[in-house]
């Protein structure tokens, strides 16, 4: 009887609903994400006179809660980050940046699976902000994450919050994990 009671009570639950979104890398390359309903895409102002290296999406949250996801996709001209130690080194050096001032005073790097290839992320806790209320995008944590997908495109993907432990920190996590990279079909 409880089992059947759960089982109507998980087929009453609202669908949780997301929705593909597509980065065009040109070349008939493109990245794709699932960006969950409660998310949208914002514009990204680049600093002026500031050279187009990439291509960079951010995602924000319709409540406006202080939570975005900061995708930049860049070409590189080899394969050299298929190698995983190529491809953590990177990653390590561009994370020293955020360890100075954060409560974590280093760069732990973690694994994480993404297009079926392996990435690195790490997260830091701005030491200035602990224990302060919110202000928007001030961030209080920062994941940074670098994943290389093959085909010369190198992602990084940065995750901001206030609370790691946050719903909307989860589903940010989760739009960075559904990265994949869609090459154009070969016609024969």
């Amino acid at each position: 009887m409880n089992r059947i009671i759960l089982l109507l009570a998980c087929l009453s639950l609202p669908a949780i609903s997301a929705r593909a979104e597509k980065i065009d890398l040109g070349a008939g390359k493109s990245l794709h994400l699932v960006l969950p309903e409660a998310w949208t895409a914002t514009d990204v102002a680049a600093p002026d006179g500031a050279p187009v290296m990439g291509k960079t999406a951010r995602f924000v949250t319709k409540s406006g809660s202080n939570d975005a996801v900061l995708i930049t996709v860049l070409p590189v001209p080899d394969e050299r980050f298929n190698d995983v130690e190529s491809l953590k080194a990177l990653a390590g050096e561009a994370m020293e940046q955020f360890a100075s001032g954060s409560v974590e005073g280093k760069t732990d790097l973690k694994e994480f699976k993404i297009g079926g290839v392996t990435g690195y992320y790490a997260t830091f806790t701005d030491a200035n902000l602990v224990g302060k209320p919110s202000i928007k995008e001030d961030y209080k944590t920062v994941t940074s994450c670098f994943a290389y997908l093959g085909e010369h495109v190198l992602v990084t993907a940065t995750v901001f919050s206030d609370d790691v432990a946050g719903k909307t920190y989860a589903e940010g996590m989760r739009i960075v994990k559904s990265l994949s990279l869609d090459l154009p079909k070969n016609s024969l």
